[in-house]
Formats: structure tokens, sequence, C-alpha cells
């Protein structure tokens, strides 16, 4: 095991260096995959599914929604075999690096997205990404680790940039595994179709102008329950096949509650929450957000918004809470008309 000095002066050397070979996506973008993540998590937005309202708006037909961005070249981890550690493949020497030192949990903390332009059907989605940077040790509640940052480059087959990502990690040694005892299964109603808060949000035809907009003013608060079925759709909409989001036994194992609600899907749910506020005319430019405690099943996501600066851009400042907390801290810049 290396010493803390040494650890992280070779962990610096891998700044800059690519995660791996590009990536690109194994299909085209399709109307069911979009089709699939908003039905997932309940965005209603009609320039996603409605091929005759798309074509009336300002995008002349169906789009997907920005916050999928990282799902297009997202790796299955199912049927494809993590990479080998070695000079092409520099991520997964740092995850061996750190994994050896005792390293071995992880969570994701930060995501940050821009989107140059609206991703279509028949898209092919290529990405890039670098190690930007790897910065710690640094002590959290969950134990010390490394925060690893990633920095990934979306272009379509034609080389054009359509959006970008930072993505960052922490890379812990739980100081203390202790399993959490399970959550308590509330009373559910009889019948299996009845989910308390809007499960699905509402149908939204009207654009937001930019004109009725001013720093100050506050959104309607959306609270979203959190369910089991939510928090699988959401992971296997989002190609993330890690079983902390999908087995609870596994979950329990590495020292979760349960299953929790992965990041692309938390992500989601803000630009869900973005559409539903600024309407189908509007563009999402960036969503940048800081996860906190666990979306855990039988709990609700209670997303509140505030303007922050109405320029060509509107800047928003958006919270999520549930009942451990504050689960998620965003911001996010969308052009209204």
């Amino acid at each position: 095991m290396n010493s803390v000095a040494d650890l992280t002066m070779e962990l610096a050397a891998f700044i800059g260096k690519p995660v791996g070979p590009s990536r690109t996506a194994p299909t085209e973008v399709g109307e069911a995959s979009i089709y699939n993540w908003c039905a997932a998590l309940g965005d209603a937005l009609p320039i996603y599914t409605d091929a005759s309202f798309a074509a009336m708006s300002r995008w002349h037909g169906i789009v997907a929604p920005p916050t999928m961005l990282q799902t297009w070249t997202m790796p299955d981890r199912r049927t494809t075999p993590p990479p080998t550690p070695g000079p092409d493949e520099p991520e997964a020497a740092l995850i061996d690096l750190l994994r050896r030192n005792g390293y071995e949990g992880v969570v994701a903390t930060n995501s940050e997205q821009a989107y140059i332009r609206p991703v279509r059907p028949g898209d092919r989605i290529a990405s890039r990404a670098t190690i930007a940077e790897v910065s710690g040790p640094k002590r959290t509640a969950i134990g010390e680790g490394y925060f690893v940052t990633t920095e990934t480059a979306y272009v379509d087959a034609g080389g054009d940039p359509v959006g970008s990502l930072l993505f960052r990690a922490f890379r812990y040694r739980a100081e203390t595994r202790r399993t959490p005892p399970p959550p308590v299964t509330p009373d559910l109603p009889a019948s299996p179709t009845v989910v308390v808060g809007r499960s699905v949000g509402p149908r939204t035809t009207e654009t937001r102008k930019r004109s009725s907009v001013a720093a100050g003013d506050t959104l309607p608060a959306l609270e979203v329950p959190i369910t089991p079925t939510l928090i699988v759709a959401g992971s296997v909409a989002s190609g993330d096949f890690n079983v902390l989001h999908h087995d609870r036994d596994r979950a329990r194992a590495a020292g979760a509650a349960d299953i929790f609600l992965n990041i692309l899907s938390t992500n989601g749910l803000v630009g869900r929450y973005l559409g539903e506020w600024a309407g189908p005319d509007a563009r999402v430019a960036r969503v940048a957000l800081r996860l906190g405690v666990p979306n855990y099943p039988y709990d609700t996501l209670r997303l509140t918004g505030v303007v922050e600066r109405s320029d060509e851009l509107v800047e928003l400042r958006i919270r999520g809470t549930n009942s451990l907390g504050e689960c998620v801290d965003a911001t996010a810049e969308v052009e209204l008309p």
C-alpha cells in the first residue's frame, strides 16, 4: 500500500489523460428511448413524445430531453466487461490503483451538463472523456477518499458538438461499514395505481416569456414520490445497470439502506421541473447539480426553485429535499423567447 504522499503523486500523473477510447452509441437515437425516459420520470413535455405538437414548435420535430445527454454512450456493464487497467485505459488504471490502496467505495457527487444543440431521433452520438482532476485525500462522513473528475465532449456523426459533461465521483475507504436498518414500508393504498404526489407531470404547452420573469421569482414546488418503480425505471431508461439502483440486497451489502435514485434520474427530474416551468419552446442551456443525501424508496423528493438572474439567459437555483435533508442543489440556465 502506498503512502498518502506517494499515492497522491501517482494519481496526479493521470490528470489530462483520456479516460479510455472514445465511445460511440450502439444505435441511433430513437423515439422509443426518449419515450421510455419520459415515462420513467413522468416528463410530459410534448416536444419529446408528441410528433404533431413538436412539428409546430420551434424545434420542428421531436427532440430528446437535454438531460439525457449522458445516457447515449453509457456502457452496458451487463454485457461489456470492465476495462482492463493499462496504457489504453487510464481511468481503469486509476481506479485499480485506488482499489489496491483500499479506496473501493464509489458515489457520484456532481454532474454539470452544457447543451449546444438538441439531440434528435436519428443522431448517432459519440463521446470522448478526459481525466480533468484528482483531489484528496479528503475525509467525509462516509470515509476518506479522492474526488475524481472527468470531462466529456459529445458529438454527432459529423463530429459537430452537441454538449459536454463534467462528472465527479468520490472514491473512498469506508471507515465504518454499518448497514442501516431497512426502511419501513408504509401502508400502501389498495389500488397500486394510487400514488400520492405528481408521478406524471402536466402537459405544458405554453412557453414562458422572458419579459414575465424577474430575479427573485419563485417556482411552484414539485413533489415527486420516490417509489421503487421510479428508481428502477429511471436506472434502466438511463442505461445505468449499477446494482445499487435495482438490487436491494446488493445495495444493503454495500452499506446503503436500500436501492436509491441514480444521479442521471435526479438530473432528469430537475430537467422535468425546468420544462414544466419554462415550456416547450424554452432552451435549456446548462444544468449543474451536486448530490446530498440519497433518495430512498417511499420518500418524497420536493423540488423548489428561484430565479437568480434574468438576462439573455435565465439563471435558476433549484433545491431538492426529502425526509433525510437536502438531496440535490442545482443551478440551471434557460433561454426564454
